[in-house]
């Protein structure tokens, strides 16, 4: 992951990306795929299972990595950490056009000592 050069290769011009943040283009990606490996490093990822519906291939991964910081203002103490989620690609003309992602980030927030506040009634 955070391979800024191949997703400019692999993906269309008009990409478009869902997901727990909202809706994004092209150059909210790129700005995602530069922080990801700064705050999380020495990743090891992995596939699990992946399915090919012609225009949509969808993954499902893991991905353990190091945290060092930056994420949801929790602090970086080298922990390893690990993600899993399922992301859905649309494909146009044997480019990656639009993705959709839904990963474990309360899991990976607990991991890393962060703390769920019911809110007060």
């Amino acid at each position: 992951m955070g391979d800024v050069m191949l997703f400019e290769n692999l993906a269309t011009d008009d990409f478009i990306c869902h997901g727990p943040g909202g809706m994004g283009d092209r150059d909210t990606f790129l700005d995602w795929l530069r922080w990801y490996p700064r705050a999380f490093s020495e990743q090891r990822p992995s596939l699990e299972d992946v399915i090919d519906g012609g225009d949509r291939v969808v993954a499902r991964y893991t991905v353990r990595s190091t945290y060092r910081g930056g994420y949801l203002d929790l602090p970086g103490r080298d922990q390893e950490v690990e993600e899993t989620g399922i992301i859905i690609f649309r494909l146009d003309d044997g480019k990656v056009a639009e993705t959709w992602f839904e990963g474990n980030d309360l899991e990976v927030a607990q991991q890393l000592g962060g703390r769920v506040h019911a809110p007060e009634r």
